[in-house]
């Protein structure tokens, strides 16, 4: 029984242990990605000193579409995430990351609005 139990827990766990395998390199759309989600199908980046979001093609790593986020103002673009029809950036004033805010986009880069994550 010990045995059959040690067999079992090795092969449960050996896929853990197991060296990552890198399916695909895709080159980055800007020189300072700083954030980057995956959602609706399309792989989204964040620049941090252009303050564009990219919408790209997962497969190939074309850019479908992209816009500037002109509201962060003098806040500096630090994350992204996708999610239901509206993607994130959330902004902070560097080099404390004070002042963060979070600034909601439509998936075709309309501002829709913005609100205050300081706790």
């Amino acid at each position: 029984m010990k045995i059959f139990i040690l067999l079992l827990f090795m092969i449960l766990v050996s896929p853990v242990f197991a060296d990552p395998v890198i399916d695909l390199t895709l080159s980055a759309p800007d020189s300072n990605i700083t954030g980057l989600g995956y959602g609706q199908g399309y792989l989204w980046a964040l620049d941090r000193n252009s303050k564009t979001v990219y919408k790209l093609n997962p497969s190939n790593g074309a850019v479908v579409d992209s816009w500037v986020c002109t509201q962060v103002g003098s806040r500096t673009p630090t994350g992204l995430t996708q999610c239901n029809d509206y993607v994130y950036v959330a902004a902070a004033m560097l080099p404390n990351f004070t002042n963060p805010y979070c600034y909601r986009y439509s998936t075709s880069g309309t501002f829709v609005s913005s609100f205050d994550l300081d706790c």
